[in-house]
């Protein structure tokens, strides 16, 4: 059953089953405030990046945060990596030994345990909504997945309630990021390139349909990808993380 209930700057919404959170939020951009957050019990339809099925049993955290108006285009990248960041120290803190996979991913032991997808648009407003997926009970069966299959939490330890998780989240994120017009990544940038899964490792980054091979450097200020290549430096603001040998990772 839906409720709505406060949880610090945030309105939160409960809702029982949804066909994505994303979705849901996106057909009440114009009725909903800013800092509003939707949190599903089930989805019928997630999401990921480029189209990709998130599969949602119940257990799991799916969410979406609503920002209006949307932060400035050039942070959307920042804030991806940002609420990775919180979700991998909040892992840590259980001992799970959980890392930041770029561009918005958070893994650990060779699972994927997290994944965050970011859209933003002009029309009805300006509006920025983040959603974050975590396998918190289960681990859902990706067929044809053999590299980073997904991974559950309870892999390594007993997991909080998604409302516990999200609201600790939350907290997190106001605190490290108070300000709009102020980068995401500002007080954090190293602790997140510290964090990087990848850091040190040769890979290649497929983007716009081109793969680049080269050792992962970190990240910059604006959550770009530093890839040391053959031929100097690269920067990549998204694309897919793929071993030299084509596959993805």
């Amino acid at each position: 059953m839906a409720e709505a209930y406060s949880s610090g700057r945030w309105s939160v919404h409960n809702e029982d089953s949804v066909d994505s959170t994303q979705q849901w939020a996106r057909r009440r951009i114009a009725s909903l405030p800013d800092r509003t957050a939707v949190l599903a019990r089930s989805q019928t339809g997630g999401r990921g990046r480029s189209g990709r099925t998130w599969l949602s049993p119940p257990g799991g955290l799916y969410c979406s945060l609503l920002l209006k108006p949307a932060p400035p285009i050039n942070f959307a990248p920042s804030v991806s990596l940002l609420a990775a960041f919180i979700l991998t120290e909040i892992m840590r803190g259980s001992g799970i030994p959980a890392m930041v996979k770029w561009p918005n991913d958070v893994v650990a032991d060779g699972l994927k345990l997290a994944g965050i997808i970011a859209e933003t648009g002009s029309a009805p407003t300006s509006w920025f909504v983040l959603g974050i997926g975590v396998n918190l009970q289960s681990e859902p069966s990706i067929e044809g997945r053999t590299v980073l299959p997904p991974g559950a939490w309870s892999r390594f330890g007993g997991p909080p309630a998604p409302g516990e998780l999200l609201q600790r989240f939350l907290m997190d994120m106001d605190s490290l990021w108070p300000k709009r017009t102020d980068n995401p990544l500002g007080s954090v940038g190293g602790p997140v390139t510290a964090r990087l899964w990848n850091l040190g490792e040769r890979v290649s980054v497929k983007s716009e349909g081109i793969g680049v091979d080269g050792v992962v450097d970190g990240i910059d200020e604006n959550g770009f990808l530093l890839l040391s290549t053959d031929s100097g430096e690269r920067r990549f603001v998204s694309g897919e993380l793929l071993t030299v040998h084509g596959e993805r990772v």
